[in-house]
């Protein structure tokens, strides 16, 4: 019998495991038209299932080309440096590192604290269980860890079940485990954050080649796992960081049972190639985003609808293993290296180098990914772990006519706080050298209410500290999809509500002015209720409807919301209204 511990709760794992702190269900759809599954389609949560994802903090710390550094942006520009490794435009020597292309927050570092907290609350929304982090070239990162670390203490600090933390080591791994030890697990160690720490068999997880370890403390210390290579056989207790088979191979642990099968955006079983052998010269034999059914497809159409890890995650899903070991969440940088293809002018990136060729579920600003991946992973999680149905709420007997009022509304929405904090934390970038800054931040959301009636529903936000002064139409403003249609209105939204008090319908492409009268608004230093009358069309027989709070969006984009101000919930996310009518 196998016990698995988290954040000091002992479940035991294949009889009675305790059920996942599961948040609030949330709906949403991505700009594909692939809308969230709930509980009708999904079923229950169910026990026993974990999603580890893997998670990197190098960038930033290995080198960044320094005057150009985004492979996309390069290989558009001047195609000719791939037939020349010692072309200028490539912006530095071989041994360099490269984004493959844009994050949305950035070409980051992996010590900044604002990026992290909005990962954190991302993968707590899509129920992921812990983060595995690449020490695999020997390095544990301590600064980096620290500041991701922190950002999952500040969701746990929120009531909000955040994943917690696993360290795959293997280059020296003896050596890497037993500094993790004493950096991040000991007595005394300089970045303990026992909370975050996940436990299996009782004991921290970690993952490298048990057999190098000599140190007796971290023998004693420690739920060892093997690092699984995809070229080698099958370890006992391997856990696999990606695949080079097709169908994605169940590995065991040491009582012989199945326990987990990884999925991966893309993979690279030709390694002579290399994921740049692909993307700058044709050659065959990799896996990209795009590849399905025994064929690459059209990364040109393809690429955005995650082909490649979907069959993986089919496998995974019929195997219903107890772990899902998902690649990942944020590599984004590789090295320039010397060539592998008996042509010395080349140069080989080993494991990404284009967007059809990485393997980055984390939204993008290139090739138009977006979210799509992210949104992709949170249904292909909710199929395998389940979701909780959507509480409904019966009618109000009398009307909700002041703040205090609400004290009898026992529902709430809860959205996540500290992240309106600036941001203003050096980049990758060296030339030249970049601070990104964000000062958008401002109106905190917390706690969100609704209520209704049979004359009108009944809108309640509560922020950290005290409302703001009204400073215009991206002023808290409040999104209802009133038909839950994503087809319909702008993004999904036949309604929203600006400035606090004009309600607006989107119609033929536009916002337009609903009615000649204001809502009635109250607003009392963090609290805000705004009463929306049922006459208006769409909203007369209306039992549910979706909805979302945003404050200083700064672009009519669904992107802005993972970067600026804030909204509730996070990014495409909303909130599920249902009535008993």
């Amino acid at each position: 019998m196998r016990n698995i511990i988290f954040s000091g709760i002992i479940a035991c794992f294949f009889t009675t495991i305790m059920p996942a702190a599961f948040a609030q269900p949330l709906a949403g759809t991505d700009d594909l038209g692939r809308t969230l599954l709930q509980n009708d389609a999904v079923g229950d949560p169910k026990q026993g299932r974990h999603i580890a994802m893997f998670y990197f903090l190098w960038q930033g710390v290995s080198p960044t080309s320094p005057k150009h550094w985004d492979l996309t942006e390069i290989y558009a520009n001047h195609p000719e440096v791939a037939d020349d490794c010692d072309d200028p435009n490539w912006g530095g020597p071989k041994t360099m590192y490269y984004f493959w292309g844009q994050p949305i927050y950035g070409y980051y570092r992996g010590d900044d604290y604002w990026v992290h907290l909005r990962n954190i609350q991302l993968l707590t929304d899509a129920d992921v269980d812990f983060l595995v982090i690449d020490a695999t070239n020997r390095l544990t990162y301590p600064t980096q860890s620290e500041a991701l670390m922190k950002a999952m203490d500040a969701v746990r600090a929120q009531g909000k079940k955040p994943p917690g933390i696993v360290f795959y080591t293997n280059t020296r791994s003896g050596e890497t485990i037993q500094e993790a030890y004493e950096q991040f697990y000991m007595e005394g160690a300089p970045y303990r954050h026992p909370e975050c720490w996940f436990y299996l068999d009782g004991k921290p997880l970690i993952i490298g080649a048990s057999r190098d370890v000599k140190d007796t403390r971290c023998l004693d210390f420690f739920t060892i796992r093997e690092s699984q290579w995809p070229t080698e056989p099958q370890r006992v207790n391997g856990w696999p960081w990606i695949s080079f088979t097709r169908k994605p191979e169940v590995h065991l642990n040491a009582r012989g049972e199945r326990e987990i099968i990884n999925v991966s955006v893309a993979q690279h079983p030709n390694p002579t190639a290399g994921m740049g052998g692909s993307a700058f010269y044709g050659y065959i034999g990799n896996w990209g985003r795009s590849y399905r059914n025994g064929s690459p497809g059209n990364p040109e159409t393809d690429i955005f609808y995650g082909y490649n890890i979907q069959e993986q995650w089919e496998v995974a899903l019929k195997e219903d293993v107890p772990f899902v070991f998902v690649t990942g969440w944020n590599e984004w940088i590789a090295g320039r290296w010397d060539s592998k293809d008996k042509n010395p002018k080349h140069s080989w990136f080993c494991d990404l180098a284009s967007p059809e060729f990485s393997r980055d579920l984390e939204p993008s600003l290139t090739a138009d990914l977006k979210d799509h991946y992210y949104m992709q992973l949170v249904n292909n999680i909710r199929r395998y772990k389940g979701v909780e149905k959507i509480p409904a709420s019966d009618a109000l007997t009398k009307p909700i006519k002041q703040l205090s009022d609400w004290q009898t509304i026992s529902r709430v929405y809860t959205d996540y706080t500290g992240d309106t904090q600036h941001r203003n934390h050096a980049g990758a970038q060296s030339e030249p050298a970049t601070v990104y800054t964000n000062t958008t931040g401002r109106n905190d959301f917390h706690i969100m209410k609704v209520a209704h009636d049979k004359n009108n529903f009944y809108f309640y936000v509560e922020t950290s500290d005290n409302i703001t002064p009204n400073t215009g139409d991206n002023w808290m403003r409040l999104y209802i999809d009133a038909d839950r249609k994503a087809t319909t209105g702008w993004k999904g939204y036949d309604y929203r509500i600006i400035g606090g008090k004009t309600l607006q319908q989107y119609v033929n492409g536009n916002w337009q002015n609903v009615g000649n009268k204001s809502l009635k608004t109250v607003v009392e230093k963090n609290k805000m209720m705004i009463t929306v009358p049922r006459t208006f069309p769409l909203l007369k027989n209306v039992s549910d409807f979706e909805f979302k709070w945003t404050d200083n969006m700064q672009a009519e984009d669904p992107m802005d919301w993972y970067v600026n101000g804030d909204t509730a919930p996070g990014g495409r996310f909303n909130y599920v209204y249902l009535s008993t009518k």
